[in-house]
């Protein structure tokens, strides 16, 4: 069956992000399917950057 895996992090931190998704795939020996990004960005937010999600399809039995 695919399950769906979301990760949240901000645009100017993508090495952070990048990080915590390739230690869970590694951690749960994961079968990736696909990885789909979006940038959500707030024009005039006051972070300065937007969020960036993954969001990872991947097989398993049961949902991780």
């Amino acid at each position: 069956m695919i399950f769906v895996q979301t990760f949240k992090g901000y645009e100017d931190k993508t090495l952070e992000l990048d990080d915590t998704v390739n230690s869970w795939i590694k951690e749960h020996s994961v079968n990736v399917v696909d990885i789909k990004t979006v940038l959500a960005h707030e024009v005039d937010g006051r972070a300065g950057s937007g969020d960036l999600l993954y969001t990872v399809l991947y097989k398993a039995d049961g949902p991780i």
